[in-house]
């Protein structure tokens, strides 16, 4: 049996910790978060599937975006292709566990992150154009499964859509025209608002080229997104796992810790 740290599906119950514990050895989560290091956004593709190789775990963990205060991951139990996880890195159990800074970088990702999940899934369908669910639940009778935040960023095709061939790093210059979802009602409303039905393990194939195309597309986001603001895509440098490291961009240049670096 492998010595790596083991995942369990997010269908199966796990036991609540103290939300004051930076790290949880039974929590799924916090075995991805503390496997994973800070790696930029825009880093070269090659160097950044090395340093998010997804063998690192088993079951493997596809890893879109890692940062010193957020992790976003593929769903090991996708409710659609492309349903992503986007979690603090330390362990918090519900969203009012959040520290000031943590709070404020899912804030400022979570856009940009759900962004570069539609362009990856359906990337013939314009963003203004694409359903998708954000969901957050506390707590089991709030539906929560695994005791550490998460945020799912879950796309909704069109009933008719057929996924372009998957390919890394390139996306159809044509938009396709598709009818758009219709307007649910009823019981067919609750089940989609609270992602209801059947779920499959996910498809590992299809994962290692889905996350290499939805990292391709947030460089892209990332880039629209903080660099006029910022003067440089990159705002954030550090490894979790080196204490001595500082964080440039968003602060100026004294390595300040704060809400808005990244």
């Amino acid at each position: 049996m492998s010595d790596l740290p083991r995942l369990v599906h997010e269908s199966t119950p796990t036991s609540s910790s103290p939300s004051d514990r930076a790290f949880s050895p039974s929590c799924p989560f916090c075995a991805i978060t503390g496997t994973y290091p800070s790696v930029s956004p825009i880093l070269a593709p090659d160097e950044a599937a090395s340093k998010l190789d997804p063998e690192k775990l088993d079951p493997p963990s596809f890893v879109l975006y890692s940062s010193e205060h957020v992790v976003a991951f593929l769903d090991i139990m996708p409710l659609t292709r492309g349903h992503v996880l986007v979690a603090p890195r330390k362990h918090r159990v519900k969203v009012g566990d959040l520290s000031p800074d943590e709070g404020a970088e899912i804030g400022r990702v979570l856009p940009v992150l759900a962004r570069s999940v539609l362009k990856a899934v359906l990337p013939d369908i314009p963003h203004e154009e694409a359903d998708y669910n954000v969901v957050q639940n506390n707590g089991p009778g709030a539906a929560q499964v695994v005791p550490h935040v998460h945020f799912h960023i879950v796309p909704r095709p069109p009933l008719n859509y057929k996924y372009p061939t998957p390919s890394p790093n390139t996306h159809p210059a044509s938009k396709n025209k598709y009818p758009r979802n219709p307007q649910p009602s009823g019981r067919q409303a609750t089940a989609i608002l609270f992602g209801r039905g059947m779920r499959e393990d996910l498809d590992y194939d299809d994962a290692s080229i889905l996350v290499d195309t939805m990292r391709a597309a947030l460089k892209e986001e990332w880039q629209a997104s903080f660099s006029q603001s910022t003067g440089t895509a990159d705002t954030f440098t550090k490894d979790p796992s080196d204490p001595d490291a500082e964080l440039s961009g968003n602060g100026g240049g004294n390595g300040r810790r704060g809400a808005w670096k990244v």
